[in-house]
């Protein structure tokens, strides 16, 4: 955390020098000097030194009008810098002022879609305890002191969610979680959705997940309807989000864990790398009971539901790379693969009329981040779960005795963008294969036995071996892959196992799948 460098401003006085704040200056977070100093913080000095700022707001009649045109310049400059990320509190205290409260409501909403790198949340009459009349009109600071400790922890939880891993899929329904209103019974025409307040929630709610598909996440549906209907329906409405937007959707009258498990195991997924979002509280509970470890929002009340996933920290990202935008493309791909014949799905032949293509490239500074993200995220098939920062693994790339290279894949539905990398360390008589990962969603088609026998190649003239590290997270998939005839156990210390890797016949089969 020593890099991340984080400033936290307000409108008010933030008592900067009180002993409350030390939990988070300890941590190389810098605390707003000035007295109502929200422009001022977005000066291009604070601009080149901090990442992350964290805006906090008090809000009530008397200031509300005025804080409104000052967010209005604040927005400006945010806008010309998309590689800061900015975090607003929004504290309200407007004594039961229904319009005032109303119109907060819209502006929250209008700010939070308009602007990618703004995370915030409001608060609100679960506060009320923390105002303080008599601080705010003595010392200009309109909290307990106790506030201090209060907005410590939203702030930590806040860094924590740079650190949070996003999810992968997102598992949608459809009745008063897509639209307002049930279907089957009201009809298409009567769907709430976009117009009034209540449907214009149910909107609000597919631009957010329209944009999130953009960014790389992967869209699907689990409803008990009609599926000709459900697609009839957002074309007919207009709907932000279409047919095309989705992947697997399964949409019958069959039990939907039984669906959701369905969809999570033909995209490779783990279950706690999915989100599922469902108004009826049986759906929620039969999913949860059956699917260990899945991540569900109940959609009971649309407004909460909105606030919920514009809260939820890992329906973010911090970094949006390429291959994220390319993300939906490449599952598309390979739903394409799933959805082909596999009567001759182990067959040599088979796989050579797919055109499969593997290429290798050598880590460079426009693959640096995917490489990252690679040896940070992959999970399932990764042999040794080693994770890497970006100082460690330029380390790496500049020590002569390790070869590191990423993997590229085509077939003649695609391109599968970079899918894999592995990390060799060398001496004069051996090789050894420290890292080798790669993406679950091109497993099983020969690639993983192809990148072994290319590494063996240019290794020929030394003895080489792989390094697995067994963990609950890596246990199913690799055991089963070094199980393959060209592997034989070397030694095992605990967890810790290593092969030796030898040239074999079926080298020579495999090899023809390739271009």
């Amino acid at each position: 955390m020593a890099d991340i460098k984080h400033h936290i401003t307000s409108n008010f006085n933030l008592l900067h020098t009180h002993s409350n704040w030390k939990n988070l200056k300890k941590h190389n977070i810098n605390i707003d000097k000035n007295y109502n100093g929200l422009l001022l913080s977005l000066r291009k000095k604070n601009l080149d030194v901090f990442s992350f700022f964290h805006f906090i707001f008090y809000l009530d009649n008397s200031n509300y009008d005025q804080t409104l045109k000052e967010l209005k310049n604040i927005i400006q400059i945010i806008k010309k810098n998309k590689k800061k990320y900015f975090f607003f509190y929004f504290f309200n205290n407007f004594h039961e002022n229904p319009i005032v409260e109303k119109d907060f409501n819209t502006q929250f909403q209008n700010l939070k879609l308009d602007i990618e790198n703004i995370y915030l949340k409001t608060y609100n009459k679960s506060c009320q305890r923390l105002f303080s009349e008599r601080n705010r009109i003595y010392i200009k600071f309109p909290f307990e002191i106790k506030f201090i400790n209060f907005i410590t922890k939203e702030v930590n939880q806040n860094i924590n969610f740079l650190l949070s891993k996003p999810y992968k899929l997102i598992i949608l329904d459809c009745d008063n979680t897509l639209w307002g209103g049930i279907l089957d019974e009201d009809g298409q025409e009567k769907l709430k959705y976009d117009g009034d307040e209540e449907g214009e929630i149910f909107k609000q709610f597919q631009v957010f997940f329209k944009k999130k598909r953009k960014e790389g996440f992967i869209l699907t549906i689990s409803s008990k309807n009609n599926e000709q209907k459900v697609w009839r329906a957002m074309r007919k409405r207009g709907m932000v989000l279409q047919k095309k937007d989705f992947i697997n959707s399964k949409i019958n009258w069959k039990d939907k864990a039984i669906n959701i498990s369905q969809i999570i195991n033909q995209l490779t997924l783990r279950s706690k790398d999915c989100l599922f979002i469902d108004d009826n509280p049986l759906e929620i509970k039969k999913v949860r009971s059956k699917i260990r470890g899945i991540n569900i929002i109940s959609a009971e009340n649309p407004m909460v539901t909105l606030r919920k996933i514009y809260n939820d920290p890992r329906l973010f990202k911090n970094k949006i790379l390429k291959e994220d935008l390319n993300k939906y493309k490449q599952y598309s791909i390979k739903s394409k693969f799933e959805n082909i014949s596999k009567k001759d799905l182990h067959s040599i032949q088979f796989y050579q009329k797919l055109k499969q293509v593997a290429s290798f490239e050598k880590i460079k500074e426009k693959n640096f981040d995917r490489a990252l993200q690679l040896f940070n995220k992959t999970n399932q098939f990764n042999f040794n779960l080693n994770r890497y920062d970006n100082l460690s693994l330029k380390k790496l790339t500049k020590n002569k005795a390790f070869s590191i290279e990423l993997i590229n894949f085509k077939d003649k539905f695609g391109d599968h963008g970079i899918i894999g990398a592995y990390i060799i360390k060398k001496d004069r008589v051996k090789s050894e294969i420290i890292d080798f990962v790669l993406s679950c969603r091109v497993l099983n088609r020969y690639l993983e036995d192809f990148i072994i026998y290319r590494i063996l190649k240019k290794n020929s003239n030394k003895d080489l071996s792989i390094y697995y590290k067994k963990n609950s997270v890596n246990r199913e998939l690799i055991p089963d892959f070094l199980r393959k005839e060209f592997f034989s156990l070397n030694f095992k210390e605990k967890n810790l196992f290593n092969y030796r890797i030898r040239n074999v016949k079926k080298f020579n089969e495999i090899k023809k799948i390739f271009k």
